[in-house]
């Protein structure tokens, strides 16, 4: 359904002049390109849960997607005119307090960690907003570059849908698995070149559906176990660290690095991970493609490892991406003291050269628009 429907947005939204211009310099992309994806991959979804998933097998399921709607809405209007991240903070707040107080799915322990259980109803009510908001803004923040949003959103999909299957809990397995197949759909049109970006219509809802299936995780497998293969889950805080690690480490480290440079932590800027891969002149196809794959090989190693507990895998899955990240850090030094200064101050004049270009190209496209 979801690769169906594309073609039609993307004629509407040349039509109608409804498309993302590059016209600021941390965008990484050098031609328009509609950014509605998001609209194919809500609808898809919502017509695969509200078809297959039955209230008896699944009765949170209309409230997980009235709490979409939310999102959806927010973000479509932020991808056609814009919004204030106050009022996209709002809603994602509401949207988080209609999952946690309505369908009852919240963090209710820390399992041991830092030598907590069980938590009081007022704090985990609080505790699981923050994670469903920090959890969607990290999925907003990392789509960045064509076919990473929607590939990690289709890795968390794929994994959560085996372990929620191998658990019994099919309900939970069917919900991914409709995520999951709506992204394969968009990512046929988003893979480099893209021909259509999710936006945050797409963004804010694959984070809300992924942070929701990582609680539900998080408290079921204290009462269902996979037996299957013999994976017995024991430290599914670690798991599901391990599975949304990319836009987790990715938003933590870019959050840091500007409340140290006293910046606002939402100040756009040209510092995610996928930003620095690009820099070492990888194509989006391979940045893409070396941080799933970084992804999908620390979601085996916490499988590997969870009997060695939860915090230990925790530092264990943290010091890892640390090590990678000062690794990138240095590789992105070398490469830079080996060009020309010459050269780099060239690039430092052709700035607003190219900026330029991008505006008159900008134009000449709206003005073949406009005489169709």
């Amino acid at each position: 359904m979801v690769s169906f429907s594309i073609p039609s947005i993307i004629y509407v939204a040349f039509r109608k002049r409804l498309f993302d211009a590059p016209n600021e310099d941390r965008k990484i992309h050098k031609k328009i390109i509609p950014n509605l994806g998001g609209v194919a991959i809500f609808t898809g979804f919502l017509f695969s849960t509200s078809l297959f998933i039955k209230s008896s097998l699944l009765p949170e399921a209309g409230i997980v997607l009235a709490a979409g709607i939310i999102l959806f809405v927010v973000g479509l209007k932020d991808d056609l005119v814009g919004m204030s991240p106050v009022k996209k903070l709002m809603a994602q707040v509401l949207a988080a307090l209609i999952i946690a107080v309505l369908a009852d799915i919240r963090l209710k322990s820390m399992f041991g960690l830092f030598g907590v259980q069980d938590i009081a109803y007022p704090v985990s009510i609080a505790i699981t907003v923050f994670t469903i908001v920090a959890i969607v803004n990290a999925f907003n923040l990392v789509d960045g570059i064509d076919g990473l949003a929607g590939g990690i959103g289709l890795v968390v999909s794929i994994t959560y849908a085996l372990l929620f299957y191998l658990m019994g809990d099919i309900g939970w397995s069917f919900m991914a698995t409709a995520l999951g197949g709506s992204l394969v759909g968009f990512l046929i049109y988003n893979v480099s070149p893209a021909k259509i970006f999710m936006g945050d219509t797409g963004s804010l809802l694959v984070g809300l559906i992924a942070s929701v299936l990582s609680i539900q995780l998080i408290e079921l497998s204290s009462v269902h176990s996979a037996k299957a293969v013999d994976l017995g889950i024991q430290a599914s805080p670690a798991l599901v660290l391990a599975v949304l690690i990319i836009p987790v480490f990715d938003t933590t480290r870019v959050f840091t690095l500007r409340i140290l440079k006293k910046q606002s932590p939402f100040t756009a800027d040209r510092n995610h991970l996928h930003h620095r891969l690009i820099d070492l002149k990888l194509s989006h196809t391979s940045s893409a493609l070396i941080l799933l794959g970084v992804n999908i090989t620390l979601i085996f190693f916490a499988i590997s490892l969870q009997r060695i507990g939860t915090l230990p895998l925790i530092l264990a899955i943290a010091s890892t991406v640390i090590i990678a990240n000062i690794f990138l850090t240095l590789l992105l030094k070398y490469k830079t003291s080996k060009l020309p200064n010459s050269k780099r101050s060239t690039q430092v004049k052709d700035k607003p050269v190219l900026k330029t270009e991008k505006e008159q190209f900008v134009d000449s496209i709206l003005e073949k628009i406009a005489k169709n």
